[in-house]
């Protein structure tokens, strides 16, 4: 398989310089976004274990993929030898999905895919470029070059320097690099819509879709927060297939594009000012939101950094406050999962949020 720096057979991604290289092709943005799924997978694993029901981490990462007027809409599943609740989970996708198993071939150096049916494997092992080629109808990859106006070569060095090389070490490989190119270089190319699920739990008999964002509130009478079509068809689809969704966001205290997300490691007052809110967001939900006028976000937010989208508001009030990345993680996780029992807490509120705005 293909990368801008080389086939993956042939790249040593136990070489920090090269997975450096590899993450610089991307937005600073989402750079910046792996460092703060990686604050908040440390709530995730501090979930309480009280009870069989406890939530179990299906440790999977997940890409939807589509092309305009295609037949059908894929999800490609890279399992990562899950224990529990795999099988339930492709079962739950192929209620809408055309669902298809991946796995990294530590030997070959390269992914390779199997088609699923009834959360069974289907079909022998083959090459993804292959599978996704063949799905997608093209006979020539997409460009999926990322513009240099989105890519901030200090914000990047700051994200991987400063965090991510150390808080991953040895498994930065695996655990950070290897899902990037198998979304932007393994199915991005062959498909014009592409989403990725951040993490799936399964609590009791409920699989959870748990989306991390790091934003800042859109400034107004009330205040919102934006999500754009795209991503709410997705909720939709997954609420189609037996999912919930928590949407979850750990707010940046300056409100502003200009600051990056590393101040939340590097400065303590970010830190106690940066609340961590979500709310759960149903199939009704979204057809509700739907109806709103849409706006039109910036360049900024597309994968290429060259085109607008369109968004709709929700407000800030709709979310549940679950703390600040200042507080105790084992007391912020606690609330998570109160609220994913179904235990009504405290709302954010404007004014709220306003307080702990940094200037």
């Amino acid at each position: 398989m293909k990368t801008p720096v080389g086939n993956l057979r042939d790249l040593d991604l136990s070489d920090h310089d090269v997975c450096k290289r590899i993450l610089a092709l991307d937005k600073h943005r989402l750079a910046e976004g792996l460092v703060v799924e990686s604050l908040f997978d440390q709530y995730l694993a501090a979930f309480p274990q009280n009870g069989n029901d406890a939530p179990v981490l299906i440790d999977a990462d997940t890409a939807i993929a589509a092309n305009p007027r295609g037949r059908n809409t894929y999800a490609f599943v890279w399992d990562r030898e899950s224990r529990i609740g795999l099988r339930r989970y492709l079962i739950a996708l192929g209620r809408r999905y055309d669902t298809w198993l991946v796995r990294f071939d530590a030997a070959e150096n390269t992914f390779i895919t199997a088609h699923v049916e009834d959360g069974k494997r289907v079909s022998d092992w083959a090459p993804l470029y292959e599978t996704a080629r063949d799905l997608s109808g093209l006979t020539q990859e997409h460009d999926v070059d990322v513009d240099l106006s989105v890519r901030d070569t200090k914000r990047i060095n700051q994200s991987f320097w400063g965090y991510l090389s150390a808080q991953y070490g040895d498994a930065l490989g695996e655990r950070v690099v290897l899902p990037r190119i198998l979304l932007n270089f393994g199915i991005q190319p062959w498909f014009r819509y592409v989403w990725n699920i951040d993490r799936v739990y399964l609590q009791g008999d409920q699989i959870w879709h748990l989306e991390i964002k790091h934003k800042y509130p859109i400034a107004g009478r009330p205040l919102t927060f934006g999500l754009n079509d795209g991503e709410l068809r997705l909720i939709r689809s997954l609420s189609q297939c037996g999912l919930r969704s928590l949407h979850t966001v750990i707010v940046k205290p300056r409100w502003n594009k200009e600051t990056s997300s590393m101040l939340l490691i590097n400065d303590m007052s970010s830190r106690a000012a940066a609340a961590v809110i979500g709310r759960e967001i149903t199939g009704d939900d979204v057809a509700s939101i739907m109806r709103q006028r849409a706006g039109q976000s910036g360049a900024d937010t597309s994968f290429s950094g060259r085109s607008s989208l369109k968004f709709r508001s929700m407000p800030a009030s709709g979310f549940t406050s679950f703390g600040t990345l200042g507080m105790p993680y084992t007391e912020v996780a606690g609330r998570i999962d109160r609220f994913m029992r179904g235990e009504v807490l405290e709302r954010i509120t404007d004014a709220g949020l306003s307080e702990l705005r940094l200037a």
